[in-house]
């Protein structure tokens, strides 16, 4: 199993972070501009249990992930794991601090890609890296989302 992890500071409260993050309407404006994200079904707030289904496009291609929610703790962390997609495992925990005034966000991830050796020469080449590029995009959609005056006008602070 592999392990990947992202931490960024957020120029907003731990509250105000998490409103935003734990809101699955904000994923398509939360993740890089070359996925497109599409809710394939419906989800009123996300709760320990919650199920959903999102499809993702890159580069072409389409893949169903879903996602079951297996721990919430409001203002604290949300860890989700895949149900069915494109790893054979991933759990995500996404946690939420205080950080003086602002929220330190830390990505986990927990991984295993599909396809036995070839998938580990394919996480060694590209899985990783590209990991890496997706939650660095996703953690300045969600500053931008406080700082932008878009952002900052809808969250007051």
């Amino acid at each position: 199993m592999a392990h990947f992890e992202f931490s960024s500071i957020i120029s907003a409260t731990r509250n105000q972070t998490f409103d935003y993050v734990s809101n699955i309407n904000s994923l398509p404006e939360i993740m890089s501009a070359d996925h497109k994200i599409e809710l394939t079904s419906p989800v009123t707030k996300l709760k320990k249990g919650s199920e959903y289904e999102i499809k993702i496009t890159r580069m072409g291609i389409s893949v169903l992930w879903g996602i079951v929610i297996e721990e919430f703790e409001p203002n604290e962390f949300v860890r989700d794991r895949q149900s069915h997609g494109p790893f054979a495992l991933w759990v995500h925990t996404q946690k939420f601090e205080d950080h003086g005034e602002s929220t330190l966000l830390t990505d986990l991830i927990e991984y295993d890609v599909p396809f036995g050796l070839l998938g580990k020469l394919a996480d060694d080449i590209f899985v990783r890296r590209d990991l890496g590029g997706i939650f660095r995009h996703r953690h300045q959609n969600i500053q931008s989302h406080f700082t932008s005056p878009r952002g900052a006008s809808a969250s007051p602070k």
